[in-house]
């Protein structure tokens, strides 16, 4: 899928569960949110060599620890010597531990702004849980949060990354006045059809993005049409954006 929806030189683009590629209009501003690929069923992996490529993104944005945000964060990070990770304070702690050279882990914390290449990145919370297998333990590794991309030409996107609906979420519109919202729709492990509704009533942006649904077949449950019959009962202007993975949004 592809359109005139978004300003010039934004792209995004799906590649599965909660992993998109977020692009702004200057050199530099190529993000790749939760990295999931090789164990993510939706990835299309004939892309597979196009999304590892060195240099294919500046910087990757983690939103929390779990395996289906961060089984390739390390990977990728190891393979790109020039690619950096965006990430809460502790993930970057855990990120350094594991070998990732410090100027390039940027971490930061909740309710605190940096600017990438031009781009304003905000950490918003996120209602959830952080954690990593380790010999099949787990261990907790931060906190969960969501980012709002604030860039140069006045586009706002919100990734709101796992999360229940909240009502903080009123604080990032009147904030932030997102344009466009990323948020999970799958229910089970996050909020589902009915919350997200909610959530867009609360933010009022003018897209909308659904992610962390049937991964796994019919797991996560919730779908875009759910969400659509939940947005239709609040009457919401938001245009809910259909995309499958691989599918690119301009």
């Amino acid at each position: 899928m592809s359109g005139q929806l978004l300003p010039d030189g934004i792209r995004i683009r799906w590649w599965g569960h909660s992993t998109f590629a977020v692009s702004g209009p200057q050199p530099g501003q190529s993000f790749l949110f939760d990295p999931f690929l090789a164990n993510n069923p939706s990835f299309p992996k004939e892309h597979d060599a196009e999304v590892r490529a060195a240099g294919a993104f500046d910087a990757l944005i983690i939103t929390h620890a779990h395996f289906d945000h961060f089984d390739d964060a390390l990977p990728l990070l190891k393979s790109d010597p020039k690619l950096k990770a965006i990430a809460q304070y502790e993930v970057g702690l855990y990120l350094k531990e594991q070998g990732i050279a410090e100027e390039r882990v940027l971490m930061f914390n909740h309710g605190g702004t940096m600017t990438f290449n031009d781009v304003r990145l905000t950490m918003t919370g996120a209602v959830h849980s952080s954690s990593v297998a380790e010999k099949g333990v787990a261990r907790a590794v931060g906190f969960p949060v969501g980012y709002v991309l604030r860039f140069a030409n006045g586009f706002t996107i919100y990734n709101t990354g796992d999360t229940a609906v909240t009502m903080d979420m009123q604080i990032v519109r009147d904030l932030y006045r997102p344009n466009l919202v990323i948020l999970p729709i799958g229910d089970f492990f996050t909020m589902g059809a009915e919350q997200a509704a909610y959530a867009l009533k609360l933010l009022q942006p003018d897209f909308a993005l659904g992610a962390h649904w049937h991964t796994w077949g019919d797991m996560p449950p919730g779908t875009p049409e759910a969400l659509e019959k939940e947005m239709a009962r609040h009457s919401l202007k938001t245009k809910l954006i259909k995309l499958q993975p691989g599918d690119t949004l301009a």
